[in-house]
């Protein structure tokens, strides 16, 4: 079975990847910022599966980072990548703080490409590996109170939809999940306190596995993000999504 590595693994989404994968008998690295996190998971996943987890403490928001946490892995021989680790901030782009906001900026796109690119390599050389990339529903929208956070998933969005094309020769797949709102710590680390309820960062693990495993360039989680982003972003003019979106943040 693949090694997989997960970033963004101590909770949320990532956490149950790393559970559903467990359960499928994938040898797992688990990266994230919080060691102790990390290590609760490990533990619990070699308790419950016969299988060998390692833990990596990365910040992915620093420059420099991915390519010392590819390097730093290389023994481990990984053979599956999951982008998962992301954040997002709700605010004023002119007046939010510039540094977090370019830190948000490099972990959900500088960090994400690096990995990508570096992994990817490595897979297109022995001709075998998958990369699911998490995304979000909000990356076929513009969002005016977290411009940069919804401009960074339609930056996942499109890189992932070019490496599927490109890799498409190959054994190499490429995947985008698209989640809507979940039940996280994500958003209130976001601030998006009209988001505290919603689906189960479980359903939406064992979706985005399905898709990578099935070799698929994208899928989205539940029916209401469906129509979202199917429907309703083709059948409302462009100039309508801005004040549409914005207005559903005050709610």
């Amino acid at each position: 079975m693949q090694k997989a590595l997960i970033t963004g693994a101590s909770s949320g989404i990532g956490k149950e990847l790393a559970h559903v994968m467990a359960e499928k008998g994938h040898d797992l690295v688990l990266v994230a910022r919080d060691k102790k996190g990390l290590k609760t998971v490990q533990k619990e996943l070699e308790s419950e599966h016969s299988i060998k987890v390692s833990i990596y403490t990365s910040d992915l928001s620093k420059p420099g980072s991915a390519k010392k946490l590819f390097k730093d892995t290389k023994k481990e021989n990984v053979e599956i990548l999951v982008n998962n680790a992301g954040v997002g901030y709700k605010g004023d782009f002119f007046s939010d703080d510039k540094y977090r906001t370019t830190a948000m900026a490099h972990l959900n796109m500088i960090s994400l490409m690096e990995l990508s690119q570096l992994f990817g390599e490595q897979f297109v050389k022995q001709d075998a590996g998958r990369i699911l990339n998490v995304g979000s529903i909000v990356a076929f929208l513009p969002g005016p109170k977290q411009p940069v956070y919804y401009a960074s998933k339609a930056f996942v969005r499109s890189l992932t939809r070019s490496l599927a094309y490109n890799l498409r020769n190959t054994n190499v797949t490429v995947t985008a999940l698209h989640p809507g709102v979940t039940k996280t710590k994500f958003f209130d680390a976001s601030n998006a306190s009209f988001m505290k309820t919603g689906a189960s960062p479980r359903s939406v693990a064992e979706l985005g596995y399905r898709a990578m495993m099935a070799g698929k360039i994208e899928a989205t989680h539940g029916f209401s993000n469906k129509i979202l982003s199917n429907i309703f972003v083709r059948i409302f003019p462009y100039r309508m999504h801005a004040p549409i979106v914005d207005r559903a943040s005050e709610v």
